[in-house]
Parts: structure tokens; sequence; C-alpha cells
């Protein structure tokens, strides 16, 4: 079978690691990548042996391309998401999808009328204990589902690298909320939220948010984020989820898997999940994502998380800012939230 000729759009951090698994994966070949930056695109295109663009336009003009994932700051995505989907290129875009819920609309309908083939890179679909947990509840292993309880604790430094181009919830809770929906079968009708804003202020954005949603089904779900504990924490990202059903429950805790890391100088949980560097290799459930989406591209398989699901978690996300706005609970617009499968 041939490789799939792949591209980056957008090699920040997390473009960076999208870029290095196309070029380490036997089913694909980098062809190039792209950022606005031309120093950071030519960097990354040498450590990757493909080639540099700062133009999305004129890469996806030159090249002959399978798939390209989108990795730009979201307020910049629709134009190269709708010239790659009015080529026929399968689509992988980072989450969030735009910065208002008006953009991710455009953006998920205008995708829908060129047709595309796109897959929204919500990773904790292929970490194993959550992909798990989530066939578990479905199955009705641990009877009707009650209650939610999902966490995702970061430190200061998740304020200082996200803050000025995004918020903490569209970046970091938006992920449990995507998944609490996609295990639940539901969807949210009535949420409710607090939040602190202190340094994060000066962003528009979070230090810390509580919120509940009422499920359709009449589960609730509590969610917890941050950006405040210091650099210090032996777990940079503290996650959880718990599911209680009347017939049992399902409990997930932590990134390290399990591992500590002690020395002389410091005591580490490090991040065993995500994306853990593996030597070069990037491994973890960002790879596992990426493969899925190569897969599906190569099969024509359903992908892990699409348009309408992505849709109907910045719907939540959306609502959760407008409570915190007017201090009141809010309902959310069900035609955004159903179907979402």
């Amino acid at each position: 079978m041939s490789k799939l000729r792949t591209a980056v759009i957008g090699v920040g951090m997390i473009g960076n690691l999208h870029a290095r698994i196309y070029s380490s994966s036997p089913r694909c070949e980098l062809v190039a990548v792209c950022d606005a930056d031309p120093a950071r695109a030519d960097t990354v295109a040498k450590a990757t042996d493909s080639k540099a663009y700062s133009d999305p336009l004129e890469m996806l003009g030159n090249e002959q391309l399978d798939a390209v994932s989108i990795a730009t700051p979201e307020t910049i995505r629709i134009e190269p998401a709708f010239a790659a989907a009015e080529r026929g290129i399968a689509l992988l875009i980072e989450k969030p999808l735009g910065r208002s819920l008006d953009a991710v609309r455009h953006l998920v309908e205008g995708l829908e009328a060129r047709n595309a083939r796109a897959a929204i890179n919500f990773i904790l679909h292929a970490e194993p204990r959550y992909a798990r947990m989530k066939q578990i509840v479905r199955a009705g292993e641990i009877g009707r589902t009650v209650s939610f309880f999902a966490r995702r604790r970061g430190t200061r430094l998740g304020m200082q690298m996200y803050g000025p181009w995004t918020d903490l919830l569209s970046s970091t809770l938006i992920h449990d909320i995507e998944m609490v929906l996609a295990a639940s079968g539901s969807y949210p009708e009535r949420i409710f939220a607090e939040a602190v804003v202190r340094e994060c202020a000066p962003f528009g954005s979070q230090d810390a948010v509580f919120a509940t949603i009422r499920l359709a089904d009449g589960a609730i779900a509590a969610f917890e984020t941050s950006w405040v504990l210091p650099e210090l924490q032996p777990e940079p990202l503290e996650p959880a989820l718990h599911v209680v059903g009347d017939a049992g429950a399902v409990i997930i805790e932590g990134s390290s898997q399990g591992m500590r890391v002690l020395t002389k100088d410091s005591y580490r949980h490090p991040d065993m999940t995500h994306w853990p560097m593996l030597g070069e290799e990037v491994g973890g459930a960002l790879r596992a994502s990426i493969d899925s989406f190569v897969h599906s591209v190569a099969t024509g398989a359903k992908p892990l998380v699409g348009l309408r699901a992505a849709l109907a978690a910045e719907a939540a996300v959306d609502a959760i800012k407008r409570s915190i706005a007017t201090g009141a609970p809010v309902s959310v617009d069900p035609e955004l939230v159903t179907g979402a499968g």
C-alpha cells in the first residue's frame, strides 16, 4: 500500500509533534510543513526531512496531499480548512475549533457543505483508560449513569503558554466535556458555572472554573479545571474522571500511569499519557489519535471524533462561559448538541 502524503499547518508545540509523528509513521510520508513563522517552519522541516512553507494556500496548491493536520491558533483555521476540503484533502483539526460559537458553527457547516473528510483531535478517545471507560459505560456494565466528575488541573505554565491566545475552558476542560458527552450518549440541557478570574484577567480568561451540567438522560456532571498550581507540582497535569452508575463505577486518576521519578534534585510524576517522549519518538494518546486518523483516511473508517461531536462540546463550553458571565444557569440549543453520535 502506498504511503499517505501528509502535511501540517501550524508547527508550534502541538503541530511540531504532529509533524514528528507523521514523519516517523510507516504509513505516511510527511511532504511539507507550514507556519506563519518561516524560521520555525524551516527548523521543523529540516528535522523531519520535509519542505517548508509560510503560506498554507501556497502549500496546498503546490503539493499533492492526502491528509493535513491543522494546528494553527483557532482564530486562523477556517481558510486553510476550507481550502484543503475543496481539494479533497482529509483533515485532522486540533481543538478548539474557534474563539466563538459562531466561528465554530461557520467552520463545521462550511466543512459539511464541502463534503469534507474531517476528524477533530480529541485525544482522550485514543487514551486506553478513557476509551475503555467509554466502552464500559455505553455497554451498561455499571448500570444507568448517575454522575460524572471530571478534573483537569494544570500549573501556571499553562497560563503562560496558552493564556495569550486561547482560554482555560476551550483549551483544557473541553477534553473532559467532550468525553463525558461521548460516554453518556446524552446531551447537556442546563449548565451552571462559577469562575475565579485573577491572573488570567488580562487575557479575558479564567484562572479556575467549576461547572455542572444536567444531562438530558437525568445524570449530572461536575467539572473542575484550573491553571494555578505551582510549576513545582510533581504532576504537571492532574486529570481525573469518576463515573458513578446505579450498579458500579469507573475511576480514572492521573496522567503518570503510576510512574514516579525521584532524583536528588526533584520528585516527578511524568506524563506518560498524552504525548510522552520515548527517545526521539512521540508516544501516547497523541500518536494513537493520529494513527487512528491515518487509518480512517486509508480505509474510509469513521474518525474517532467528527464535526458534530466537536460542535456539541464547543456549545457546552459556550454555555459555561455564558453562565459565568450572567451568574445564572443557562440552556443549550438542542440543535447544536444532539445527533453528535
